[in-house]
């Protein structure tokens, strides 16, 4: 459990890769995750999950992408069924295509949660073959370090 404590508030970011396609090409899936998940962490949901489908004439690399907002902050969710097709250049020069389906997930609060329920949700509902995550505390005010923990 992240605790509300001098740490910071937790910011978890996720990546999952080679998942099952057809969940994250799936409106339905992907907005009961969104509703349901803020009560499995303790949050209060601020409404309901706005979803929106990203087609071929949106951005060339399709999927879902979503967000819902929760009284302490947010949580999104961005998936590539077919994978990444642009294989642009990142910062720092990185050219990374995956061409494999995966998600990318954020989940920011004031309040703390517990990171390993929303891994096992992940995993469950997306089935990713590897999970990456990072696990930051974002500042407050008076503090002058930010603690990083890879989960």
């Amino acid at each position: 459990m992240v605790q509300d404590d001098y740490r910071g508030w937790p910011h978890l970011m996720c990546s999952g890769f080679d998942c099952d396609r057809k969940a994250l090409g799936s409106f339905d899936v992907i907005y009961s995750f969104l509703k349901t998940l803020p009560d499995k962490i303790g949050m209060q949901r601020m409404g309901l999950p706005i979803v929106y489908k990203v087609r071929p004439e949106d951005h060339p690399d399709i999927g879902i992408t979503a967000v819902t907002i929760i009284a302490t902050s947010h949580i999104s969710l961005h998936t590539f069924p077919k994978g990444q097709k642009d294989g642009k250049k990142k910062p720092r020069g990185i050219q990374r295509r995956i061409y494999k389906p995966f998600f990318t997930f954020d989940c920011y609060s004031c309040k703390g949660f517990d990171p390993d329920v929303v891994y096992d949700e992940l995993k469950r509902i997306f089935k990713p073959k590897t999970l990456e995550t990072a696990l930051v505390y974002r500042l407050r005010e008076d503090e002058e370090l930010i603690e990083v923990e890879n989960y």
